[in-house]
């Protein structure tokens, strides 16, 4: 038996190997070979790990408070709070591994964790008779009753746990987070509304807390708003999230995305490894990580990393596009464009997908077939406005027929547009390079990346001044891109780098951009 109150005898490892294997419904679980085994597929873990998920298996659905997780699991030793968060986040993790939904942790605000779901209606079956299917009975419980009363009381378990209730799950808060999930999938706006539903049901709900606040971030449409005040509005469902349950990736990810404009690169794709690691099939994270690396030239494991997204979420518009993109960066021309022509057969009318067809048609020897885009308003991408339209037309204009006149009205164009739009001056860096206009190409680049020169994008009214390395102002990803390799030859690329802070990301993480984007 493993008694797990305050000042009880601590786990020891000599407690694991001694201790028989055991089945808890469709898992097999062995403490000595520190294996769990379910339908899905087997977990291997810590031995720490394994001591809290036999303490919490022993609670049957009573709390078990962090005091005495920290006593009977680490004896007393001093260790922080991020070493019990993180063998909670582990043993969450057995159940996505090896029998998804058989259980969950629930967090207990300021006092623990306790065990939920159906592994709780089987607690207690392993019955003497189990060693004929070669599993030894189990002998975790605190609360077992042993001797003659338990068989009076005509209880057929040898060393079974007591059963304690559960409140079921609002079927509403399921449908909400649903719908949202999917919203944020098909980047909707709005998609923060289920969420906000959700909570206000279930107000202890941590996942719908996180995922409020991720929605607030990207409430324009899948960009990410660290300036605007839902950027306080994140803050704030973030931080509810993070109190019921310290752990919760999707806060932990809204978190990083707010504090943005403390984190250099190095930093920011630490935070988003770490949560991850918590959270292996959060495609959110994916996103973002993705946009990272591609941001500093680390393009192959950018595109790994939207396959993985892919492999787990094939039907989502942002990935498809981000696919066909960096298959374009690597010259695989077909193959973006087979990509994204069947997103625009699924999403036809989705603005990402519309733009990215416009992309890789403009810088790919078709600018005809991007102005075609431009001028039919059923193709059009939804985010252009008349303004940048009539942008795009003179750039195009000037890719297909490169003539003096032509060449001098895309520049003024992209000069002076790159003053009004973050997104315009993103794409006139690839246009301007497209050109041979590096001058012009730098400058944009020089203003849009650092705020320094005379080509400075002006900030919204309700926003303040980006600072350097901020998440919406480091949109360094068209860098890495075919159109812009004359830029990358170009002596003053690498002040630019020195100064965006990509050159201080690649000493740190000892990992440089792909050879291939820096030679001729």
């Amino acid at each position: 038996m493993i008694a797990t109150g305050v000042g009880a005898r601590m786990l020891k490892l000599s407690d694991l190997a001694e201790k028989p294997d055991f089945a808890a419904g469709p898992l097999r679980i062995s403490p000595a070979r520190r294996l769990v085994e379910g339908p899905a597929g087997k977990a291997s873990v810590e031995p720490i790990v394994m001591k809290v998920f036999l303490l919490l298996l022993d609670a049957a659905g009573n709390v078990v408070t962090r005091d005495e997780l920290f006593a009977n699991a680490w004896g007393g030793v001093f260790v922080g709070d991020d070493s019990l968060n993180r063998a909670v986040a582990r043993v969450r993790k057995i159940a996505a591994e090896t029998a998804p939904g058989l259980f969950e942790i629930e967090t207990i605000p300021r006092t623990g964790y306790r065990l939920r779901g159906e592994i709780l209606s089987h607690i207690g079956d392993v019955r003497s008779g189990a060693e004929s299917d070669g599993l030894a009975r189990s002998a975790v419980s605190r609360r077992v009753v042993i001797g003659s009363a338990v068989a009076a009381a005509g209880l057929a378990v040898a060393g079974g746990f007591w059963l304690s209730s559960r409140p079921q799950p609002d079927p509403r808060v399921a449908r909400l987070m649903d719908r949202g999930k999917e919203a944020l999938r098909l980047d909707e706006r709005g998609s923060e509304r289920y969420f906000e539903q959700a909570t206000r049901i279930d107000p202890h709900n941590a996942g719908a807390w996180g995922l409020l606040g991720y929605a607030l971030m990207s409430d324009r449409g899948g960009a990410v708003d660290v300036t605007g005040g839902s950027a306080v509005a994140a803050e704030r469902a973030a931080r509810t999230a993070l109190r019921i349950d310290g752990n919760e990736p999707n806060a932990l990810l809204t978190m990083t995305l707010v504090q943005s404009d403390l984190l250099d690169w190095f930093a920011s794709e630490q935070r988003y490894r770490q949560i991850l690691a918590i959270d292996p099939q959060n495609t959110l994270v994916m996103r973002n990580l993705g946009q990272l690396l591609h941001g500093v030239g680390r393009c192959r494991d950018a595109l790994a990393m939207v396959e993985r997204a892919i492999a787990i979420e094939p039907l989502t518009p942002d990935h498809q596009m981000r696919k066909a993109m960096r298959l374009w960066v690597f010259g695989r021309i077909a193959d973006a464009d087979r990509v994204i022509d069947r997103a625009l057969e699924l999403w036809p009318t989705h603005r990402l997908v519309r733009l990215g067809r416009l992309m890789i048609y403009a810088f790919t020897g078709r600018p005809q077939a991007a102005l075609a885009m431009v001028e039919k308003e059923e193709s059009r991408p939804i985010l252009l406005s008349p303004g940048a339209a009539r942008y795009w037309r003179t750039s195009l204009l000037a890719i297909e027929n490169p003539t003096a006149s032509a060449v001098a009205a895309a520049r003024e164009a992209n000069i002076e547009g790159s003053k009004t739009t973050n997104a315009i001056a993103a794409w006139a860096i690839l246009v301007l390079s497209t050109l041979g206009e590096l001058d012009g190409a730098f400058e944009v680049a020089n203003g849009f990346l650092l705020g320094r020169g005379s080509v400075i994008v002006r900030p919204r009214s309700d926003a303040k001044v980006p600072q350097i390395n901020a998440a919406d102002w480091r949109n360094t990803y068209g860098l890495f891109t075919p159109p812009a390799k004359a830029m990358r030859l170009d002596a003053r690329f690498g002040r630019l780098c020195d100064g965006v802070g990509l050159t201080e990301y690649w000493r740190k993480s000892g990992i440089g951009p792909d050879a291939f984007l820096m030679h001729a």
